[in-house]
């Protein structure tokens, strides 16, 4: 009996000194290991499989869903080079080649973004034959002349662009995802400030958007300015006022608000193509370009505005209350919805969201989604529209259906973010950033991001203590740039840890910044400056 009981209490002790040992094995791999995600995805966020590359000189391929998880050493220094792909060309990471560390027990993902390679078909060489020509017509200069009913108007469709722009636009693209298919920074590095001595207090720098040169334009000291990826000033233009930019899909021409006035300039400087009055208060809701070269713009005065490519009016609806900073009108992804959020707490009135048909007519209507203001709406890749309004962001499918809102005090009255993997970002006015899923609406993140407190803060109720009110912009790698009212730009992980943190001279508000090209983000503050952050 003894020798039984022996015998069992053996066996036992071998068994827990395996399993503590097999424990410890994984408690000290974890120690010096971490995972690597690898995505491999075109520019239109179409998943590309089965890619190859090489990782430390051993080669490895993404599944047929473009991707790989791979256990690596951590705090070493790795080298990534991506395969070349058939139909395509590399365009991020540079080269198709980049170095990286990952921290123990951390995830780190890249993303390759391939753009496909447009080859010109050549034309069989014919006999010319003598054509009419239509003699060009005069541009005619837009005048206030009220619009009582909405009527099509047939607008020449530019030639389609081999060349995704880098940020064409306020948040990016015509849905307004905030979504960039470039890295942005994994470092602070500064390379370089601007700043004019006539920028004012009131003319601060705005909203920024970047052409495939990665030439910025943005408004500030009631100008235009055009400035190169070096910082230096290119050109600059008079708009007697200040407002969002955009390009058009040629890439030939930039928008910009001054005011009340929307204006058309040649991407060049070199002319002023026309300028659009008819708005009778500031335009604070940012042009968005449609895929047949219509201007969408949001007015204080009420009114979302179709603005054809010359420059005349196509039509124009009236909401139920002013268009508000950041609260640009947003297409679907086929170009044939306008969706915009109405309302501004300043004037106490709105609170809807309008899907509006091409023609300028109404689709639907969702009305008190807030008593003072619906943000700018985002559209998913599935056609899903979310929108925030009274401390919650909402998802209603193309018909108008909700089919999801988050939990109270999850969101403010800011355009949302959304992510290529189906998380959505959003700020508060209590400066916390929510991760939230878009399938339900339910939090990522066990607590949310919290910011810095306002270092002007003086007590006053009026005077915001915290708050997130510059919008949330998105790396191909799904790091997060947020900017907020402590005056640092934030930027974080996908599980909301930080990564870096900058402080500028002043608070980041009621902007949105810009990933370009080099990778660089480029951000305004308060404190007059543009900052350029880029990795060494």
């Amino acid at each position: 009996m003894k020798k039984s009981i022996y015998f069992f209490v053996m066996l036992f002790l071998v068994f827990f000194s395996t399993v503590s040992l097999s424990h410890g094995s994984v408690l000290l791999k974890k120690k010096n290991t971490g995972i690597l995600v690898v995505k491999t995805w075109d520019t239109e966020w179409n998943k590309l499989g089965n890619v190859s590359f090489a990782l430390d000189d051993k080669e490895y391929k993404t599944n047929n869903k473009g991707r790989m998880k791979i256990q690596i050493a951590a705090r070493d220094t790795h080298t990534i080079e991506f395969g070349e792909v058939e139909g395509y060309t590399i365009n991020t990471p540079e080269d198709g080649i980049q170095t990286f560390e990952i921290e123990p027990g951390k995830k780190k993902i890249i993303v390759a973004i391939y753009e496909k390679t447009v080859t010109a078909t050549p034309t069989p060489s014919q006999t010319p034959k003598p054509t009419a020509t239509a003699t060009p017509k005069a541009t005619v200069v837009p005048t206030a002349t009220p619009v009582t009913k909405p009527t099509a108007t047939v607008t020449a469709t530019p030639t389609p662009k081999t060349v995704t722009i880098p940020w064409q636009m306020f948040h990016y693209n015509a849905q307004h995802t905030g979504q960039s298919h470039y890295n942005g920074p994994h470092s602070d590095t500064v390379k370089w400030t601007y700043t004019q001595s006539d920028i004012t207090e009131g003319t601060v720098p705005n909203s920024i958007s970047i052409d495939s040169n990665g030439t910025l334009y943005v408004t500030a000291a009631n100008k235009l300015l055009a400035i190169d990826s070096d910082g230096n000033l290119l050109w600059s233009k008079d708009v007697g006022g200040i407002g969002a930019t955009a390009i058009s899909s040629d890439e030939s021409t930039i928008y910009a608000v001054g005011g009340k006035v929307l204006y058309a300039f040649s991407s060049s400087g070199e002319k002023q193509i026309w300028s659009f009055t008819d708005p009778t208060d500031s335009i604070y809701g940012e042009p968005n370009v449609g895929p047949d070269g219509t201007i969408y713009i949001g007015s204080w005065d009420t009114y979302v505005y179709a603005v054809n490519s010359n420059g005349s009016l196509k039509w124009k609806y009236q909401t139920d209350g002013a268009i508000a900073p950041l609260a640009s009108p947003t297409l679907s992804n086929d170009g044939s919805t306008i969706y915009v959020g109405s309302g501004d707490r300043n004037k106490d009135e709105g609170g809807t969201l309008y899907a509006l048909n091409s023609d300028g007519t109404l689709q639907w209507k969702k009305e008190n989604l807030d008593g003072g203001r619906v943000s700018g709406p985002i559209v998913g890749a599935d056609g899903t529209i979310y929108a925030t309004g009274s401390g919650r962001l909402h998802a209603f499918d193309k018909n108008g259906n909700k089919l999801w809102e988050s939990d109270k005090d999850t969101a403010s009255s800011l355009t949302p973010s959304l992510s290529s993997d189906g998380t959505l970002y959003v700020g508060t006015s209590g400066g916390k950033v929510y991760a939230i899923d878009s399938s339900n609406g339910k939090p990522k993140w066990s607590n949310p991001y919290q910011t810095g407190q306002n270092p002007d803060y003086t007590g006053d109720q009026k005077d915001p203590q915290y708050g997130v009110l510059a919008t949330i912009v998105i790396g191909a790698d799904g790091i997060i740039y947020v900017g907020a009212m402590d005056g640092v730009m934030h930027a974080l992980n996908t599980d909301g840890s930080v990564l870096w943190k900058y402080t500028t001279g002043d608070n980041i508000n009621e902007n949105c910044p810009a990933i370009g090209p080099d990778g660089s983000l480029y951000f305004s503050s308060a404190d007059k400056y543009i900052y350029a952050i880029k990795d060494k």
